[in-house]
């Protein structure tokens, strides 16, 4: 089964979320350009941004990179730049578009698929970076009981499933990318991921969702085939020597991080009301989430109105839920950010 996760594209509470990422991975967009060697490479040059979601942080991402590039001398201002967004097909490509139209000093391209194949021609690509998607799988391997989410999962052989599908993934991952990158070209990589102690920083997020899934449905099915096509690495997961070289690249620099997440800590700071804080984190976390739920409910034959109520259900205790308890839901991130150079 491949896994489709659709990002909701109705309000801004994905975005700036992801925006604070990008802006985390800054210095090391600076790092790898810093090391970029392409002189062998030929014109236009691209830059690739693989799992890009909203339209406005991609276009960000890439400025804040071609910036580095003019300001190392790496690229000058005749240069030919090619940005190409890639993402699902159900992306909202027509918005980012529209967001480029004026844009004249470099050229935008989307290109609708999941990652796990080769998006590009060999060596065409002289910078790509991804951040916050390494997490989603290309493919729920399995149903698993008491949980909707593969890091959570109590059988060690159902976890030891999704951990192997996670390895699998990554090193198809990489071994794409080496292909489409010109030798000297870097890759920069956000992983998200958990700490030393498994957590992921917002562990009681998505317990809630497997806890409010109990709650409106009792279809035993419905709950286990909702199952979210995620897996968050663990540090040692995320840096394999023995795949970066066998891949053809480099590492440069390599390094976890915690990052305090604005919309999920805004109540410990008294920046807004108890509810306030309850619809935003309840919106984001259905932004890309529910598309799994929904299609369990989908595949069990629930029609589109019982699929509704159930979800307005859902949401509605999730939002109840954070509202009652507001400082048991206060948050933050973990990740491991990489760069990689082709050799």
């Amino acid at each position: 089964m491949t896994a489709i996760v659709e990002i909701s594209k109705d309000d801004n509470t994905y975005v700036r979320p992801q925006l604070e990422l990008i802006d985390s991975t800054l210095p090391y967009f600076r790092k790898a350009i810093g090391v970029l060697d392409i002189s062998s490479s030929s014109t236009p040059f691209f830059i690739v941004n693989y799992g890009s979601i909203h339209g406005s942080n991609s276009i960000y991402a890439m400025k804040m990179i071609i910036q580095y590039l003019k300001e190392a001398k790496k690229i000058d201002n005749e240069e030919q730049i090619i940005a190409v967004h890639n993402g699902l097909p159900t992306n909202n490509w027509t918005s980012l578009f529209e967001l480029t139209s004026e844009e004249n000093s470099y050229s935008n391209a989307a290109y609708g698929q999941y990652f796990d194949e080769q998006c590009l021609p060999p060596n065409t690509i002289a910078v790509g970076f991804s951040i916050a998607s390494l997490h989603w799988l290309s493919r729920k391997p399995c149903n698993v009981s008491h949980h909707c989410v593969g890091t959570f999962v109590q059988d060690r052989e159902e976890r030891e499933i999704f951990k192997h599908q996670s390895k699998l993934d990554l090193a198809s991952f990489l071994k794409h990318r080496s292909t489409e990158l010109v030798p000297g070209g870097v890759l920069i990589l956000n992983i998200p991921c958990v700490n030393d102690e498994d957590s992921l920083g917002f562990d009681n997020y998505v317990h809630l969702l497997y806890k409010c899934a109990k709650s409106v449905t009792h279809i035993q099915q419905v709950l286990l085939d909702h199952m979210i096509p995620s897996y968050y690495r663990s540090f040692s997961e995320c840096v394999d020597n023995e795949l970066f070289a066998r891949c053809s690249f480099k590492l440069i620099k390599v390094k976890s991080s915690k990052t305090n997440i604005a919309l999920m800590d805004q109540d410990q700071n008294g920046n807004v009301s108890v509810d306030e804080f309850s619809k935003a984190v309840t919106s984001f976390m259905r932004s890309w989430s529910e598309s799994s739920l929904k299609q369990a409910l989908e595949i069990n034959k629930q029609s589109t109105e019982e699929t509704n109520q159930i979800l307005h259900q859902f949401w509605t205790l999730y939002e109840q839920e954070i509202r009652a308890n507001p400082h048991e839901y206060i948050a933050c991130a973990y990740f491991t950010h990489l760069i990689l150079k082709k050799v």
